[in-house]
């Protein structure tokens, strides 16, 4: 599920994807691998991990999907 998603439009940006259904799936595994999070974890428990990172943690994020998205 990649219910928080909609709150990514920063990282998808700087990824230069589309949010389509399809790669907001891949972006979601990536996020959650990055994080340590587990697959079957709950979208919320993922959006919650995402919202208590500082801004410059967040920015982390994004060589780390990006290298896992290929």
């Amino acid at each position: 599920m990649t219910c928080y998603m909609r709150h990514m439009d920063w990282l998808f940006d700087a990824l230069e994807l589309e949010s389509d259904k399809d790669t907001r799936k891949r972006v979601d595994g990536a996020i959650r691998a990055e994080l340590g999070i587990a697959e079957d974890a709950h979208c919320p428990e993922v959006w919650a991990a995402v919202k208590a990172l500082e801004d410059d943690a967040r920015m982390e994020l994004i060589p780390g999907v990006q290298a896992r998205l290929g």
